[in-house]
């Protein structure tokens, strides 16, 4: 029994979906399993159809972003291995990081709506030690206003 192989177009009039789209969507999930035939063809399984009809659904009908599909596909098929990869103790880091930089920039905002609420600076916003040096005024650059230009 051989499989069955869809064609771009094939899958995206079964989808309802522009090709542009699908092309994204291989980006970002990478569930979804191009096969490559001898003609340089995409070609797609059944089970990629259905998860990209799954996709669909999770963003167009419920609203989620990109992102969210995937977290809603991954918590729908948890890991069967309990190791991770390299590559997902990478990705587990990098979310820490972006964690951590997500608070950091809440904490700014924070900070800039209690200085507009009223607040003080010094209660708002770190102070930030500025480094002193020569003064950068226009002159510092040879930058002289028309009028005053010196004759050579």
């Amino acid at each position: 029994m051989t499989l069955k192989l869809f064609k771009v177009a094939e899958v995206c009039g079964i989808a309802e979906l522009q090709p542009y789209v699908l092309r994204s969507w291989e980006k970002e999930f990478p569930g979804i399993g191009v096969q490559q035939v001898s003609d340089g063809q995409r070609r797609y399984r059944q089970s990629d159809i259905d998860q990209v009809l799954r996709i669909k659904q999770l963003v167009f009908g419920e609203g989620l972003t990109l992102a969210g599909a995937r977290r809603r596909l991954e918590e729908a098929a948890p890991v069967a291995s309990e190791t991770l990869s390299a590559e997902e103790t990478e990705t587990e880091a990098l979310g820490v990081d972006a964690r951590k930089c997500i608070g950091d920039v809440r904490d700014g905002l924070r900070s800039l709506l209690r200085l507009l609420d009223g607040g003080s600076a010094q209660d708002a916003v770190p102070a930030v030690k500025r480094k002193r040096g020569p003064s950068r005024t226009p002159a510092t650059f040879g930058i002289v206003p028309k009028g005053k230009r010196a004759r050579v």
